[in-house]
């Protein structure tokens, strides 16, 4: 491998299949100029901890082109995981069916949406090719690395000015969706279910199952006040299951739109002008987009990606600026501040808490490692328990926990007895 290309994960077991005559179908459409390639070589596009549902492989070509010139080239290529290593799990939701719809046919709609309004917004990244290849989903996407994006430390999370330019970004992602849907119609059913489905619901109950062990014990290392009352409160796995299962309840009376449904830090990309100031800032991921409440991709981003001194102390004025970014093209009426504040105590909305606090926080938090993936959060062996014992008594995790837990905890959004 030449120097210069680095593989930020050296123990991803790169798909055999992928290989250079691959591309050749996407670079006659991408490099019309391109004759022949002259080195290819897939890498890990992001260290372990980063993506826990997919393969991002980045892939370096070098290319000859007509005139003799070479040029280099690089690819965001996304894969499924293998089938034993939490591909099977994922296969089942479905959810890479649903992100080869909102690429092939959802996302460039909502964009030409806002051009035929005279705006020119991008949402996501180009997606140059997709297909269903077999069992498995692949898209190819331009390296937004050249244009110089690049994600927000995870574990520092995100500073103002990145919380204001993200929930600007959501506000265009969902309006769109809702002007889409009042002009087309409703959306196809698989996108009535998000990270939960109907058929996942025991899966989901035996996953905490498994979790709360380790969780239970972890609690003594964060420093909470009281932490006698949170341990007692526990949600049992029955509990847990009844706040997912209200998950699949939309209330047709509240504003609702396609939500991102995994809406976090390093599921946003952002480039900067010389000043430092964010330049453009463009969402990715989209195999958990879900019909629901705003509520919920607020709860999940704010909970999960604002940094611990701003999270808190600025969490109503972030449902705020994602409420003042005005769409005069929405014809129904848009939600006041104080519907969009109710929503996030809603049952049906609680999910999105549960879960950024419970489960994906622990992750976030957790410094890269090659041991950091979806097969090992999962496991039910004794490998499985000490890792979860690592991710939850992770110091980072403990001092993050300390006021959201009780945030939520006080204003009745895990009173796990409600359910």
């Amino acid at each position: 491998m030449p120097s210069e290309i680095k593989n930020p994960n050296e123990h991803l077991d790169i798909p055999k299949w992928v290989t250079e005559e691959y591309f050749v179908q996407i670079l006659q459409k991408d490099e019309p100029e391109y004759a022949k390639i002259l080195s290819f070589q897939p890498v890990a596009a992001i260290p372990p901890g980063e993506n826990f549902t997919s393969i991002m492989l980045r892939i370096h070509l070098t290319l000859q082109l007509k005139d003799g010139s070479t040029k280099p080239k690089t690819y965001i290529f996304k894969t499924m995981l293998a089938e034993d290593r939490g591909g099977k799990e994922i296969r089942e939701c479905g959810i890479f069916d649903k992100e080869l719809q909102m690429y092939q046919k959802f996302l460039p709609a909502f964009e030409a949406l806002y051009k035929t309004a005279g705006e020119d917004i991008s949402l996501a990244p180009k997606c140059l090719y997709a297909e269903q290849r077999g069992e498995s989903i692949n898209f190819v996407f331009e390296d937004l690395a050249v244009k110089k994006f690049n994600n927000v430390d995870r574990i520092r999370g995100l500073d103002l000015p990145h919380m204001q330019r993200a929930l600007h970004k959501l506000a265009e992602f969902h309006a769109a969706a809702s002007v889409y849907v009042e002009q087309e119609g409703p959306l196809p059913a698989e996108f009535n279910e998000g990270f939960i489905t109907e058929k996942n619901l025991p899966l989901q109950e035996q996953g905490w199952a498994v979790k709360s062990e380790a969780f239970l014990k972890a609690i003594s290392s964060w420093g909470l006040e009281d932490q006698e009352q949170y341990a007692k409160r526990f949600p049992t796995a029955k509990q847990y299951g009844k706040v997912c299962a209200n998950n699949l309840t939309v209330d047709p009376l509240d504003f609702n739109t396609l939500t991102h449904g995994d809406f976090w830090s390093s599921n946003l990309m952002s480039n900067y002008l010389e000043n430092s100031q964010i330049e453009e800032l463009i969402m990715v991921d989209f195999l958990l987009c879900k019909w629901g409440s705003p509520a919920q991709d607020l709860l999940f981003f704010i909970t999960l990606s604002a940094a611990n001194d701003i999270k808190l102390k600025e969490f109503d004025y972030f449902i705020k600026i994602y409420w003042e970014i005005p769409d005069t093209k929405y014809q129904k009426p848009l939600p006041t501040l104080r519907d969009l504040q109710t929503s996030l105590y809603k049952k049906h909305n609680s999910l999105y808490a549960v879960m950024a606090v419970f489960n994906h926080l622990s992750i976030i938090k957790f410094p890269t490692d090659k041991d950091s993936n979806l097969h090992n959060v999962m496991r039910e062996d004794e490998e499985g328990h000490k890792f979860r014992l690592r991710l939850f008594t992770n110091p980072s995790y403990g001092e993050a926990m300390k006021d959201p837990y009780p945030f939520f905890y006080n204003r009745g959004i895990f009173n796990f007895n409600d359910f």
